[in-house]
Parts: C-alpha cells; structure tokens; sequence
C-alpha cells in the first residue's frame, strides 16, 4: 500500500481474486469521499487492479455532489491511469436501495454508456465478486 488509509477507510487488495476491496468504515464528508478515492486509485494503479468492491454499507450519505465529482473528476481518470476498462461493484445495505434520494445521487446506466468504466450496485458481497469475475472474463 502505497500510503495509509484514513480511519474511516479500509483498503485491501485481493491477489486471489484480482480485486481492490473498499469499505468505507462511516459516514464521510466530501473532501473525505474524494480523499479515499484518490487512495483507492493509488492502492489500484500499484497492482493494475481494475475490479474494484466498494462495500459503502456504513456510509449512507451518497450526495449528488459527491456524484457529479465521480462522473466529472473522478472517473475518467481511472482508464488513463489503470490501463482499461475499470467494474465498480458497489455493497449497498437493502434499505439504501429503496431511498430515493439515494437512488437519485448514483449514476443511471446512461451515464456508463460509451465511458471506459461500470458501477452496478448489490446487497449481496458474494454476487457483487461474481459480477467482477465475469466482467474480467469477458
């Protein structure tokens, strides 16, 4: 690891599966939200890992802000730097998926189309690496 994550961040890399693994430990404020992003870039761009588990369970303040930065800033950094096309499999608690707010901050299908990265969104850790998988296989 290439620098030490905040506490309200855990960062691993999964050799075995050729998964980053990120959990987000709290609620964060924005400038927190970018700053663990960056380091999951640097943590990714060190093993070239494009399949990324963002478990975002105990961090339910998904904002619009927050999105746009993603989709604006974030994102389209990650194919020049990381080589290729970039899975994000986010781990959302159930009752997340029925807020609509939430629901609203986290990009629709269109907002991927063309882009050289996903997201897609589980309740279930074990078929959000599944998804990975097969997105790396084909």
């Amino acid at each position: 690891m290439l620098s030490t994550p905040p506490e309200y961040l855990s960062i691993a890399y999964r050799p075995d599966l050729d998964v980053l693994v990120a959990r987000w430990l709290r609620q964060v404020t924005l400038p927190e939200m970018q700053q663990g992003y960056e380091l999951l870039l640097e943590e990714a761009a060190q093993h070239r890992c494009r399949q990324w588990l963002i478990d975002v369970r105990r961090r339910f303040n998904t904002d619009r802000e927050g999105a746009h930065w993603m989709l604006t800033d974030f994102l389209p950094r990650l194919q020049p730097r990381l080589g290729g096309y970039t899975h994000l499999a986010y781990l959302l608690a159930p009752v997340i998926l029925r807020d609509a707010a939430a629901d609203a901050a986290f990009p629709t299908a269109n907002a991927f189309a063309g882009k050289p990265f996903m997201g897609e969104r589980f309740i279930d850790e074990r078929e959000a690496i599944e998804w990975l998988q097969a997105k790396r296989q084909g």
